[in-house]
């Protein structure tokens, strides 16, 4: 493996939390080659030391970027939505009824952390406004990702005829969207009412607080053993007693901390910040 390659590793892994293996070396050269040409880099170590350049922000952010995954679309996993507005939801409704625990004002304060370009957060607003819109004005998404372009796109709610077709059902599509023009859609100003867009570096120790459900989807598995569990630890003392926490599928939660009982609905697995550590099977496990 070529040692410049290795700088550049390990300089992302610094400033992002990704860990790259040597598996993953193809994944470097074929995503960064058109940027280096594009900025006339001889090597790998002229592009290290651009990126350690802080004051050359945009650089930076082309290179993450470019760098990280951005594999979504409106509705991903089934089972998700199905546990989110069968189980999940309820579950807290009843929770904060039964303690009266309101404190901000809204019902729900949901975190779509690496949202990449906003359809997570956006089918969790809809859905929520289908199944359960008497709470939906006052339910609040925090939609955060390391990647500036990739917030700028899923702020401005725009998708193209293809983003659209990957998952969106035509009821939701003519209900909640907008046809800009022949190529794109833009979602409605009501849903993106609920969601705001923030930037978020998940190696940086300011974290959110205060939320009731927490999507962290396929990130994880991008961190060596020490970042992600200092990962979950940072997310658990975001979320408030009683809330959920929802993993990808290739995802485990399990072996970094004791604190989460796990939950399923179905074929579908998420987690429950369990203080406690007493399980109650009366809601089904």
């Amino acid at each position: 493996m070529s040692e410049e390659i290795l700088k550049f590793m390990s300089a992302l892994k610094k400033d992002t939390g990704l860990s790259l293996n040597e598996e993953k070396i193809y994944l470097i050269e074929s995503r960064l080659s058109g940027l280096m040409e594009d900025y006339k880099m001889s090597s790998y170590q002229e592009l290290t030391d651009r990126f350690q350049n802080h004051s050359d922000q945009e650089f930076r952010e082309k290179v993450i970027d470019r760098i990280t995954t951005h594999e979504t679309k409106f509705f991903r996993d089934d089972g998700l939505f199905e546990a989110l507005v069968s189980r999940i939801i309820p579950e807290l409704l009843e929770q904060r009824a039964l303690s009266n625990r309101n404190p901000s004002g809204h019902y729900l304060k949901i975190w779509c952390a690496a949202c990449s370009t906003g359809q997570e957060p956006y089918s969790i607003a809809m859905e929520i406004k289908e199944k359960t819109p008497e709470i939906f004005k006052k339910t609040r998404i925090l939609a955060t990702d390391i990647a500036y372009d990739t917030l700028l796109k899923a702020k401005s709610g725009i998708y193209s005829n293809f983003e659209i077709s990957r998952g969106l059902e035509p009821k939701y599509l003519n209900k909640y969207f907008t046809k800009i023009s022949d190529t794109e859609y833009q979602i409605n100003d009501e849903i993106k009412s609920i969601v705001e867009f923030k930037y978020q570096n998940l190696i940086s120790d300011d974290f959110p607080t205060g939320f009731d459900l927490i999507l962290c989807r396929n990130v994880s598995y991008y961190f060596d053993h020490d970042d992600r569990k200092k990962l979950f630890k940072k997310i658990e003392k975001s979320m408030n007693p009683d809330s959920f926490l929802i993993l990808g599928s290739a995802e485990s939660i399990t072996d970094y901390t004791s604190t989460f009982i796990v939950r399923e609905f179905g074929k579908f697995r998420y987690y429950e910040l369990n203080p406690t550590n007493v399980t109650f099977f009366s809601k089904g496990a």
